[in-house]
């Protein structure tokens, strides 16, 4: 008995271990690799998983197959008929069975088929903005979260910084050399600052949460970003002769002039259709065969018809009201061309002056970051030889902190407007700068 009692106990001491074992195991399987994500990265994901992207390449799609078979109006169509007729009084029975084929051939099948074409390219145009779209906003994402981590980094340094004050703010005080009020205050600064660290890891978490979403990585994999917004503070001036040339004009005078084109092809088909003659053909073949009769009969005929409407001649007519809305739709289109090109000229260079602005601006809060880290180091020397008060020294903190969130600020709203300046020239995403 005390033997199987031993061995019992080494059973559960076995089971025990192999449970643990298995669930350490299960443990390590859930806990996701950290992804250490680039800028590049992020773009690349979203070009392959963006939900977006995928919609309009489906869109694409459909349209490359409306203009590979565009000439499908001229293919003939066929079809058999068959029959079975019973007459109860005469007591026959007939049989037939009929093939017919039938073509049409229409004057406006060349603007069809270029329309087809048009619509192709206008829809191949569609995706490359659509990609580059989605491309800007992964970029504006992504320097955005930048901003935000290096903003929570500084927020928890100013906390780190508040709460070593405040430790040696009470070892100040036990030893006589400040007043309690100094310790109360450094403690209330430290207490403050915890929920604007809490506040900004929550909204850089859900930020994270909703990147993820737009590139297509799984939520339950952890991410880190890697860059700095440093780099964008090292951008000089920019000039519109500095910008990098394109052979094309920007996306948007592209779609306007397309427009113009399909609307000039709206007109040719418009007018095919009120003057042009059709031409349609029909061929029959078909074998009958009835009880009371020995032969077979056969049916073998051919029709050709033409077609000349006459209508558009006539300045009342539907057909002369349509060619007139197709002209004033080629009108508005050559408007719109033309008010798109002076809108991206006054875009681009509103562009410009604010992104030199920007510049300029972040020149000036490098110089005040550098005044607060210089003002915070004298101040905390004077405070620690008694020189001045605790509150000079929490102002002089947090002066460097504001100053510091202001330079990053003023980085990411300058990339930002340098990506806006990208996307609408159609230059190829961080060339402007380089």
């Amino acid at each position: 008995m005390e033997f199987q009692g031993k061995m019992k106990k080494l059973l559960i001491l076995q089971m025990v271990l192999l449970a643990f074992v298995f669930t350490q195991g299960y443990a390590e399987a859930e806990v996701e690799e950290v992804k250490v994500l680039t800028l590049e990265d992020a773009v690349r994901s979203a070009a392959e998983n963006n939900v977006q992207v995928k919609t309009q390449a489906l869109t694409l799609n459909t349209l490359e197959k409306s203009n590979t078979f565009s000439w499908n109006s001229v293919s003939p169509t066929a079809n058999v008929k068959g029959s079975l007729a019973e007459d109860f009084d005469a007591g026959t029975t007939s049989l037939s069975v009929t093939g017919t084929l039938n073509v049409a051939l229409s004057a406006n099948l060349y603007t069809q088929i270029r329309a087809a074409k048009l619509s192709y390219e206008r829809g191949q145009m569609t995706y490359e903005q659509t990609c580059r779209l989605i491309e800007k906003e992964v970029r504006t994402a992504f320097y955005h979260l930048l901003y935000e981590q290096e903003n929570l980094a500084l927020q928890k340094k100013s906390l780190d910084t508040k709460l070593t004050q405040y430790r040696n703010n009470q070892e100040k005080f036990r030893n006589g050399q400040i007043s309690e009020l100094d310790v109360m205050t450094s403690r209330v600064s430290y207490e403050q600052q915890k929920p604007t660290v809490e506040q900004a890891e929550t909204t850089f978490t859900n930020d994270i949460a909703a990147f993820k979403q737009v590139i297509g990585i799984d939520q339950r994999i952890p991410v880190k970003l890697e860059g700095s917004l440093d780099e964008v503070l090292s951008i000089t001036g920019i000039s519109f002769q500095s910008l990098p040339e394109r052979n094309v004009p920007a996306p948007d005078i592209q779609d306007a002039q397309k427009a113009v084109e399909i609307a000039r092809n709206g007109i040719l088909s418009q007018r095919f259709s009120a003057y042009a003659p059709s031409i349609t053909a029909s061929y029959s073949y078909g074998k009958t065969n009835r009880s009371n009769v020995d032969d077979i009969a056969t049916t073998n005929s051919l029709s050709v018809g033409v077609t000349i409407p006459l209508d558009g001649y006539l300045p009342w007519s539907s057909s002369a009201v349509n060619i007139a809305a197709k002209k004033n739709e080629l009108e508005a289109a050559k408007l719109t061309l033309e008010n798109t090109k002076t809108s991206t000229a006054v875009q681009t260079e509103n562009y410009l002056r604010k992104i030199n602005l920007a510049i300029a601006q972040a020149a000036s809060l490098k110089a005040n970051v550098e005044l607060a880290e210089t003002t915070y180091e004298m101040t905390k020397t004077a405070y620690n030889y008694g020189k001045t008060d605790f509150l000079n020294l929490l102002n002089a903190n947090d002066a460097v902190l504001s100053a510091n969130v202001s330079l990053k600020s003023q980085a990411y709203s300058l990339i930002s407007t340098i990506l806006e300046l990208e996307y609408l020239l159609g230059i190829p995403f961080g060339t402007i700068g380089k």
